[in-house]
C-alpha cells in the first residue's frame, strides 16, 4: 500500500532530543545560558583523509570493476558546493534558494519557520547533497558525527539524535511563542550580546547520528517514496551500498527509518580552494590557493540548445593558475549530445578518485540537469580530500578500513559581459516605466537571481531603488527558472 509521504518540513520539533532554551536567564554580567554544542562522541578522531508511502529498496548490483570488494568496513561520500563569483573572483551571497525540491520526508531546518530570506546576506557557499555510503560484509552498528565549522546544516535524512545550533522551544525565552531559529531569524529576541554571539552566527553546525544500524548487504527494506520522475534523490540510491536503519531517536521512535545513505546539506561563509576570475571574451583564470594539487577541472559554456566544455583531468598543481577560455557555442554539439559526452568524461574523473563506479554514475545522474543543462558559464573542479576533511570533519565509530570523500565544486562565473547586462537591468529599476522589464530580467535567473542582483547593485554603489526588488527576491522561495 502506498500513501502520501510524511512531511518533516513543518514538524521540525519532532527532531529535538532535548529542547534547548537559549540564554534563558539574564544577569548583570552578561547572562547565563544552556544549549552548549554537544560534546564530542566516544570513538576515533575525525577522519583526516587517505512509514507511510514506502517502496522496496532497489537491488542494485555494483559494476564488476571499481566496486566493493566484499570485505571490510568502507565508507564513501560524494557531494558538491555551489558558489557564484563576480568577474573579480568575489563570492556572492544569497545562495539559500533551492534549485530542486527535496522529498517531503527530508528534515528541513529552513522550511520549519518563516525566515523571510534572512540568511541570504551571510551565506556565500551552498553545500549540496553530500551523501555518505557504508559497506560491510556483516551487519554492524555505527556512530557518525559531522561538523560544519563555518556554516550550519539545513537539511538532512534520516533523523539525527542531535543537531546544533538548537531550535528554541516556545515559551523558553521571553518573546518566543513558537519554535524559533536563533541563526536564521533576524528578529530573534536575544537577551544579551553574549547570547547573540553564541547562538546567532551561521557557524559551528553539527549533526550526530548515534547509533544506527548498517544492515546486511542483501537486506530488503522499505525506503520512503521518492519517484525518480519527480526527485533526483532516487539516483543516489542506485548503488551497491548497505542499507541503513535509524531507530529510537525523535522522528523514528514509532517507525524505523531506512535509506541507502546518510544525507545532509548546509549553508556557509568561507573561501574555496580555487579563486576563479573572468575576463572579457570568455577568459577564465583559476588559481590554486592551496599547498596541494586540485583534481580534475571542467570549464563549461551551456546555451539553451547547445553546450561545449574543456576538460583538464590533470587538475591544477600547487600554486599554479589554469588559464582557459570558455569554449564557444558556435558549432557546439546539441545539448543532449553535449550532456552525454560531458557525463562520460566526468564519470571517468570520479572513477579516478576512488569512488566505486556506480557511485560516480549516481553522482553525475543526480546533478547533470543542473550542472550540464543550466545556461551559463561555470567551472567544476574536484577539491582535495584534505580540504573536505577540514571543512566538514566526519567522525565514524567503529573506524573504517577506508574512507573516500569526494567534493565537486561548482563555480557559476559572472563574466564582465554578464555583469554589464545585470547592471543595465538594475539601472532600469530607477525608472518606473522600465522597472517591470528590469524585474523580469532578474526573475528569469531562478535561484541565482539574488546573488546576481546583489552583485549588480554593489557595482552601482548600492542604490536605494534596488532594495525593494532585492527584498522580494531574498524573501522568496525561488524555484528553478524554466530554462533550468
Amino acid at each position: 500500500m502506498v500513501t502520501e509521504p510524511t512531511s518533516h518540513r513543518l514538524t521540525l520539533p519532532v527532531l529535538l532530543a532535548t529542547l534547548i532554551a537559549a540564554c534563558s536567564v539574564t544577569t548583570s554580567d552578561g547572562g547565563s545560558s544552556t544549549g552548549d554544542a554537544p560534546a564530542d562522541p566516544p570513538g576515533p578522531a575525525p577522519h583526516e583523509g587517505a512509514p507511510p508511502g514506502q517502496q522496496a529498496a532497489p537491488a542494485v548490483p555494483s559494476a564488476p570493476d571499481l566496486a566493493y570488494p566484499g570485505k571490510g568496513f568502507i565508507v564513501h561520500e560524494w557531494g558538491t558546493d555551489t558558489v557564484v563569483v563576480g568577474s573579480d573572483g568575489s563570492l556572492q551571497t544569497g545562495l539559500h534558494h533551492e534549485e530542486e525540491d527535496l522529498p517531503a520526508f527530508v528534515y528541513d531546518r529552513l522550511g520549519a519557520g518563516t525566515l523571510a530570506g534572512s540568511i541570504s546576506t551571510s551565506a556565500n557557499v551552498k553545500m549540496e547533497t553530500p551523501v555518505t555510503y557504508f559497506y560491510a560484509e556483516e551487519p554492524l552498528t555505527a556512530h557518525v558525527q559531522i561538523a560544519f565549522r563555518k556554516g550550519i546544516f539545513t537539511q538532512w535524512y534520516p533523523a539525527v539524535r542531535e543537531f546544533y545550533p538548537p531550535i528554541i522551544a516556545p515559551n523558553t525565552v521571553a518573546g518566543v511563542t513558537t519554535y524559533a531559529d536563533p541563526v536564521f531569524d533576524p528578529e530573534f529576541p536575544f537577551r544579551s550580546s553574549m547570547c547573540s554571539e553564541m547562538y546567532g552566527p551561521n557557524a559551528n553546525g553539527l549533526l550526530q547520528w548515534s547509533t544506527f544500524e548498517i544492515l546486511g548487504r542483501d537486506s530488503a527494506v522499505p525506503l520512503p517514496e521518492a519517484p525518480l520522475d519527480r526527485f533526483t534523490w532516487a539516483h543516489a540510491r542506485q548503488v551497491g551500498a548497505n542499507p541503513l536503519r535509524v531507530t529510537g531517536v525523535p522522528g523514528s521512535i514509532e517507525t524505523p527509518q531506512h535509506e541507502r545513505f546518510l544525507f545532509y546539506r548546509g549553508l556557509g561563509n568561507f573561501d574555496l580552494p580555487v579563486r576563479v576570475t573572468a575576463g572579457t571574451g570568455g577568459a577564465i583564470s583559476a588559481e590554486n590557493t592551496l599547498d596541494e594539487a586540485i583534481g580534475a577541472v571542467f570549464v563549461l559554456n551551456v546555451g539553451a540548445s547547445a553546450g561545449a566544455f574543456v576538460a583538464h583531468p590533470q587538475g591544477i598543481t600547487t600554486g599554479d593558475t589554469l588559464v582557459e577560455r570558455a569554449p564557444s557555442l558556435e558549432g557546439a554539439p546539441p545539448l543532449d549530445e553535449f550532456v552525454e559526452t560531458l557525463g562520460a568524461s566526468m564519470i571517468d574523473a570520479l572513477d579516478a578518485t576512488g569512488l566505486y563506479h556506480d557511485e560516480a554514475v549516481a553522482m553525475v545522474n543526480t546533478w547533470k540537469r543542473q550542472w550540464f543543462r543550466t545556461p551559463g558559464v561555470r567551472v567544476l573542479y574536484l577539491a582535495p580530500e584534505a580540504w573536505t576533511d577540514a571543512s566538514i570533519p566526519i567522525t565514524i565509530d567503529p573506524t573504517p578500513a577506508d574512507v573516500v570523500r569526494v567534493m565537486m565544486l561548482r563555480v557559476e562565473v559572472l563574466s564582465p559581459e554578464m555583469e554589464a547586462a545585470d547592471v543595465g537591468a538594475a539601472r532600469r529599476l530607477a525608472d518606473p516605466s522600465l522597472a517591470g522589464d528590469a524585474e523580469r530580467h532578474f526573475d528569469d535567473l531562478g535561484r541565482f537571481a539574488e546573488p546576481r542582483l546583489r552583485r549588480a547593485l554593489a557595482l552601482l554603489g548600492a542604490p536605494a531603488y534596488g532594495e525593494p526588488l532585492l527584498a522580494r527576491i531574498a524573501a522568496g522561495a525561488t524555484a528553478s527558472a524554466a530554462r533550468e
